[in-house]
């Protein structure tokens, strides 16, 4: 039984129909939001939308899904099925390298591309110096030999399959050291790599460790919109140094093994609270998720105020509304209440404010932004990378530099001498009877 499953586990078969799960279960990660990179809030509003996949992710883990029990098992499946297979391969690999060429020349006149070439005795005597010239390895001698070019060929395939393990060994490192964590910065504001400035519990490395060490200023952030759509953002962080660096969507900050992401955009106000003689009593930068249409509450000296957003303000039909997503004209309506009754309502430009009670405003002084940041660490991506370089590398050599034999037995015919030549490659037949023809094209031509 157990002989049986091991047979199993180390057959093609079973090969492929783990390949099939594997990709089948990682495209889960392209369909469906992974919490590490939506965070909490994303989540949750996901959970709420979709519920039948919401009870099915918390049985399977699906937005979780690269590090799921279900992957892990499937990986570890497909790592025995490699060891299986390099056992099995091994022996025959190394057979095929030490090649015998008594046992090569027993199977002359089995190849799949066979010639016959009359020569003369002298031109029979440089055939073997001709094919060395060429790259072959030339065993025997003139009358009886063995050629081999890319002997050791075969061995890519160790190779390749070696590769698989420095990637494993990568992903082992990177998932037990990676960190992970969002944080809210607002423009001219630090951050010092502060564990509490991370929103809610960010992931820290399984291994033991905290957070990154990642320090910068945040300078700027503007907003690329063309025609109503988004397409980009510039963000520009100062580090430690006073180096500059741009951020982007998709362009993150590096920082040794560290790196900072742009995730998500808000706004984060100027507010100011001014008695009747025009005295400042409070003011803040005030982050507030107001974008596309959403509401945001923030307090200032006991008043509660609720905030909706307008980019591109414009009234219509009475109504506050929008033109478009571009800061043209940015607007926020206010609903201002104190101990649950209302104290005031109103839509303010920058510079404008609305009156309170008691003779107080509350002005919207300038507007600025706030980016959501996406900060990671990890290590063992140079495993990873190896391990693409080196299977890079072995796939190359073993079908690029694929090996090609060539046998040649001398015999007696009614003309006289003749050297029968037998040929095979071990890739691409055409492209190899294409080489083998010009290769005896150039032993006939040398020698009339």
């Amino acid at each position: 039984m157990l002989k049986s499953t091991l047979k199993y586990l180390g057959s093609l078969r079973c090969t492929i129909w783990l390949l099939v799960a594997l990709i089948g279960v990682l495209s889960i990660g392209f369909f469906l939001p992974q919490r590490s990179l939506v965070g909490k809030v994303a989540y949750q509003k996901w959970q709420q939308a979709s519920p039948v996949l919401a009870q099915i992710d918390r049985a399977l883990d699906l937005t979780a899904i690269f590090t799921a029990p279900v992957t892990l098992v499937l990986w570890g499946f497909f790592f025995l099925n490699l060891l299986l297979v390099m056992k099995q391969r091994i022996p025959l690999v190394l057979a095929k390298v030490n090649v015998d060429p008594e046992k090569a020349l027993e199977r002359h006149g089995k190849a799949p591309f066979s010639y016959t070439v009359e020569l003369s005795e002298a031109a029979l005597e440089g055939v073997p110096a001709a094919l060395a010239a060429q790259g072959y390895q030339v065993h025997g001698d003139a009358r009886r030999f063995f050629a081999i070019k890319n002997r050791r060929s075969p061995l890519a395939t160790l190779v390749f399959h070696l590769s698989f393990f420095l990637l494993l060994v990568g992903a082992l490192i990177l998932f037990y050291s990676r960190f992970t964590g969002f944080v809210d910065v607002a423009e001219h504001e630090p951050f010092l790599g502060e564990l509490s400035r991370y929103n809610a519990s960010p992931k820290l490395p399984r291994s033991g460790g905290g957070p990154p060490e990642v320090k910068f200023l945040l300078e700027s952030v503007r907003p690329e919109v063309s025609q109503g759509v988004a397409t980009g953002i510039k963000i520009v962080l100062k580090d430690e140094a006073g180096v500059q660096h741009e951020v982007d969507i998709n362009q993150p900050y590096k920082t040794g093994y560290a790196s900072v992401l742009f995730n998500d955009l808000g706004i984060s106000p100027l507010f100011v609270l001014q008695d009747a003689a025009g005295k400042e009593i409070d003011g803040a930068y005030v982050k507030l998720d107001v974008l596309k249409g959403k509401r945001d509450n923030f307090r200032m000296q006991g008043y509660e105020v609720a905030a909706w957003y307008y980019p591109d303000h414009v009234v219509v039909d009475g109504k506050d509304s929008s033109r478009s997503d571009e800061f043209k004209n940015p607007a926020f309506h206010l609903e201002v209440t104190r101990e649950g009754r209302p104290v005031a309502s109103g839509t303010v430009h920058p510079g404008e404010a609305v009156l309170l009670d008691n003779g107080l405003r509350l002005g919207f002084m300038e507007q600025n932004f706030w980016v959501r940041l996406l900060v990671t660490k990890e290590y063992g991506r140079e495993f990873i990378y190896a391990g693409f370089v080196l299977a890079l590398i072995a796939l190359v050599w073993r079908l690029v530099y694929y090996r090609r034999e060539i046998t040649g037995v001398v015999r007696e015919s009614a003309s006289g001498k003749v050297l029968e030549l037998g040929a095979r490659g071990d890739f691409y037949q055409a492209l190899a009877k294409d080489e083998f023809d010009r290769t005896v094209a150039a032993l006939c031509g040398a020698h009339r």
